[in-house]
């Protein structure tokens, strides 16, 4: 990505740009330094389009023809080009051979699969573009913030890493977030603590205690609030599955006699959480508690694509199958797949 960023601000173009990545910020940075290089601001009025909806090869194709006016180049920007049939890339493949040298021709890959024709040729051609985020993210995270003015201490940098995790886009945003909040002084990781991690670690607190005291609503709401914070949906299955064990061992601890101070190094808890957790417990026998492990066992499966339905019609404990998540889509189906697994575990409250 540096290098073509590089090549870009040195007026150095190619024709074709196809873009892919599994995180938006790597793309609109892409997008708006080709944008930027390519047409300048007077000049988009007459030598920008954009290719809205479900693209077809001659579409594209008579746009990147049509030569600039008044101005040295002109760009064409093809939103998904995923979005187009197979039997329409035809006119593009034959583009390919003979790009014109006055458009930049850029579009946006939301799924890629390089055993299709287009994709092949395009990989092969130089025009295709994966970007993926660097290994190493605290100095991709420190020039992130030097870019912005802001003051990174080193436990600041990975506290916002512990909190936020890989998600670049949340990243930027947090940076933004804390310089504003800290001003010109270096923030810390206290200041990560009280604006990021503060809020996704309480929501997932809510979860948790809205799922113990058996309140759908409010669970609902908060498995809402992770998407929207787009939390990792298997992190929030794993975070779940933990809170099911933990009251499933307080019936084992009580079963087993042990002593009451001997509960809170066994459940993993400070003290002050084993009789919230022993409250909780109550709402759900030791057979609902084993039926709400199948579940979340079934959601884990199933958000890693790799689950089936055996059942006709399936059983209250079956979830998606792969191809149901691909036509869903990976963002939607998370959000359902969740919602379904916290309304079933609600379900089987006494």
């Amino acid at each position: 990505m540096d290098d073509l960023l590089a090549d870009l601000a040195a007026g150095r173009f190619d024709p074709i740009y196809v873009l892919h990545s599994e995180h938006p910020i790597l793309i609109e940075r892409v997008l708006g330094a080709i944008r930027d290089a390519a047409v300048p601001p007077a000049a988009r009025g007459f030598n920008l389009d954009v290719v809205e909806g479900k693209p077809t090869g001659a579409r594209i194709v008579a746009l990147a023809q049509t030569l600039p006016m008044m101005a040295q180049r002109r760009m064409v920007y093809v939103r998904d080009l995923s979005a187009m049939a197979a039997d329409e890339a035809e006119p593009l493949l034959g583009y390919l051979a003979r790009p014109n040298p006055s458009t930049v021709l850029v579009a946006v890959a939301s799924k890629l699969d390089k055993r299709i024709k287009l994709y092949a040729q395009l990989a092969k051609k130089g025009y295709l573009h994966v970007l993926e985020a660097p290994r190493q993210l605290a100095p991709w995270l420190r020039a992130e913030a030097k870019q912005h003015g802001v003051q990174l201490e080193p436990a600041a940098v990975t506290r916002l890493l512990e909190a936020v995790g890989d998600d670049l886009s949340r990243l930027a945003l947090g940076v933004e977030q804390i310089g504003l909040y800290a001003g010109k002084r270096p923030v810390t990781s206290d200041d990560v603590d009280e604006l990021i991690a503060d809020t996704r670690e309480r929501t997932v607190f809510e979860l948790t205690d809205a799922i113990g005291a058996a309140d759908l609503p409010r669970a609902l709401g908060a498995v809402a609030a992770l998407c929207d914070q787009r939390e990792s949906a298997v992190g929030v299955v794993v975070m779940l599955a933990r809170h099911i064990r933990q009251l499933a061992q307080v019936y084992a601890l009580r079963d087993t006699g042990v002593a009451r101070p001997g509960w809170a190094p066994a459940l993993g808890v400070p003290p002050f959480v084993v009789d919230k957790l022993i409250a909780q417990a109550r709402s759900y026998s030791p057979p609902a508690l084993a039926a709400a492990t199948r579940r979340l066992a079934n959601a884990d499966r199933a958000l890693k694509g790799d689950i089936t339905l055996s059942s006709t019609p399936p059983s209250p404990d079956a979830a998606f199958t792969g191809p149901q998540i691909k036509a869903l889509g990976r963002d939607l189906a998370d959000r359902i797949i969740l919602e379904q697994l916290v309304t079933g575990i609600v379900g089987l409250a006494a």
